[in-house]
């Protein structure tokens, strides 16, 4: 029903229509404004994962094979370095971090001398890694006797800290953990 005002004034209503289209319009702009907003979040948080994930598959792995020797508390090391990325890389060093029950772990290589154990071993003379390229090298780890024969029947992990210079821009040091399980009988 229409108010005598609005029987007298044709325009009352287009008032009433264009205040109503606009509500409308800026209701669903909102709408549209929010959905975006959703939208383009998601699209950036999908992309740094896809970024983050490119950066670790193009990243150099390290693979440490343990095997007892048969002498006390003493295996062969083979170090495996995988450069997967686009530049080269330069090995730095290997550490065997400490075990509170086993003590210090000390590395040697072939061409180092017995008195010369130390915590850490030169990686210097795998050289550069290129692109899609791999190093070795071989190498003894050693814990302290201390009168028992070998490492304990269930078992020692053995964590070791590896360091590799990337060939960036910014000569990047990248800190690399491998821990692995020694046993006996292995």
């Amino acid at each position: 029903m229409e108010t005598p005002d609005q029987a007298s004034d044709p325009s009352a209503k287009s008032k009433f229509s264009t205040a109503h289209y606009a509500a409308v319009v800026s209701t669903i702009a909102l709408v549209a404004s929010g959905a975006s907003a959703f939208f383009t979040m998601r699209n950036y948080e999908l992309t740094a994962a896809k970024d983050q994930r490119e950066l670790l598959e193009k990243s150099p792995m390290v693979d440490v094979q343990l095997k007892p020797n048969g002498i006390a508390k003493s295996a062969n090391l083979m170090i495996y370095i995988f450069n997967r990325g686009d530049t080269n890389i330069v090995p730095q060093d290997i550490t065997a971090l400490h075990l509170l029950e086993e003590g210090e772990l000390y590395l040697s290589s072939s061409q180092q001398s017995v008195d010369m154990l130390n915590v850490f071993l030169s990686l210097n003379s795998m050289g550069v890694i290129p692109p899609k390229g791999k190093g070795t090298m071989k190498a003894t780890v050693s814990g302290v006797t201390d009168g028992k024969a070998d490492w304990p029947a269930n078992g020692v992990d053995l964590t070791f800290s590896v360091r590799i210079r990337l060939a960036d821009e910014n000569e990047t040091i990248k800190t690399i953990s491998v821990t692995r399980e020694i046993k006996p009988g292995n």
